[in-house]
């Protein structure tokens, strides 16, 4: 009886559970259907209040002109190492990397005790040379008075004589070696041989130098000059004489080509162009400078400003341009490149009006209310700078 009764329990239950498992699957259904369905007063894609925007007129051209940047590096024309005539310590070392020095101004110094002990070595040999000298000429002229009274041989005449000649050498040649100490004594203080800036310094205080050994770096201050590697296909254009910009941290100059090297090198198909700048320049040799030149590329195309580009997928760039008051994306190739405009090329045509910011809130389709464009937009011929 048990089990007849729960047999009839389970059929019962079946259809009630068969009906909550439907309406939890209609439920299901209409909750994804509202979740999906359009709002009602939404706008859609290209529908709603129409968006202003600023618009230019693009200007397509067969060619543009490519601003060029290529590196160079700036030096004095003229850089000399300056050191000591004479080997001792260095006692002191006046001036520091980057100071101004004048022709003749002193620079280092050497310790002067050792220099002053060397030129009285040298006075003291001086003097008793002298002195063996006078009593070898003494000795010399009693000799020969003796010859001739016949008194003395002419071995002993020879002797005395050839004793007198060699003190006599033997001061020549100690007074050669005394004035060189005296003059070494002047050469202890080391100073420039022209005016300009010091570069380098290559010893200091206490260091024990050799004659001739290099101390300081100095660079003329005088007209610099820069070197700067130019590809061939553009240093042939270059002349002599011509001037061009040369651009820095501290803004621009206008430098004069000096020459052009004849061989190119074979790694970089370039030639060394060297430039003079105007004398007085505060650069600084070593620092880097930028030749500006301008290169004629082929390609049909318009400038855009960079707010007009939009980043699409794999690379693609795209702008948008207004047609029958909707907002229309156009593709796009970007050939040159500058601060603030692009040279594209693409889908665009001549006269079409490109918006000038395409921010994300333009989509193709979008009701646009183009507004000419207030500031002024130069981009007919522009030029990219290529780094």
């Amino acid at each position: 009886m048990t089990e007849r009764n729960d047999v009839r329990g389970a059929r019962g239950r079946r259809p009630a559970a068969i009906w909550w498992f439907g309406a939890a699957g209609l439920l299901a259904v209409i909750g994804a259907f509202a979740l999906f369905r359009p709002i009602d007063g939404a706008p859609r894609e290209g529908e709603g209040r129409a968006l202003e925007a600023e618009v230019f007129a693009a200007r397509m051209q067969d060619s543009f002109e490519e601003r060029r940047l290529f590196t160079g590096t700036l030096s004095a024309s003229e850089v000399s190492d300056v050191g000591f005539q004479v080997p001792g310590e260095i006692e002191a070392v006046l001036v520091q990397i980057g100071d101004r020095v004048e022709k003749g101004d002193v620079l280092a110094r050497l310790d002067p005790e050792k220099i002053d002990l060397r030129r009285e070595e040298a006075s003291a040999q001086l003097a008793e040379a002298e002195a063996a000298l006078r009593r070898a000429r003494s000795t010399a002229e009693r000799v020969l008075d003796l010859r001739r009274q016949g008194f003395a041989t002419d071995q002993e005449r020879d002797d005395a004589v050839a004793a007198r000649d060699s003190a006599a050498e033997r001061v020549r040649l100690l007074q050669r070696a005394s004035a060189r100490a005296r003059a070494d004594a002047e050469d202890a203080s080391l100073t420039a041989p022209f005016a300009g800036f010091v570069v380098r310094r290559y010893a200091d205080q206490g260091a024990t130098v050799a004659a001739g050994a290099p101390v300081l770096r100095l660079s003329e201050n005088a007209a610099q000059e820069a070197e700067v590697a130019v590809p061939d296909t553009l240093s042939g254009r270059l002349l002599p004489g011509a001037e061009l910009p040369l651009i820095h941290r501290g803004g621009e100059v206008m430098a004069k080509v000096t020459g052009i090297a004849q061989d190119i090198d074979p790694s970089t198909r370039s030639r060394m162009v060297r430039m003079e700048l105007p004398q007085g320049s505060s650069l600084t040799p070593g620092a880097l400078v930028r030749l500006e030149l301008t290169d004629e590329q082929e390609g049909r195309g318009a400038w855009v400003p960079l707010s007009a580009l939009q980043e699409g997928y794999r690379g693609l760039w795209s702008v948008y341009v207004v047609e029958d008051g909707a907002a229309v994306r156009k593709d796009v190739t970007i050939l040159s490149l500058s601060d603030d405009r692009a040279y594209v090329s693409g889908t665009l045509e001549d006269g079409d009006q490109v918006i000038k910011a395409a921010t994300f809130r333009f989509v193709p389709g979008q009701k646009v209310t183009p507004v000419p464009s207030s500031g002024p937009i130069s981009l007919a011929n522009a030029g990219g700078a290529s780094r």
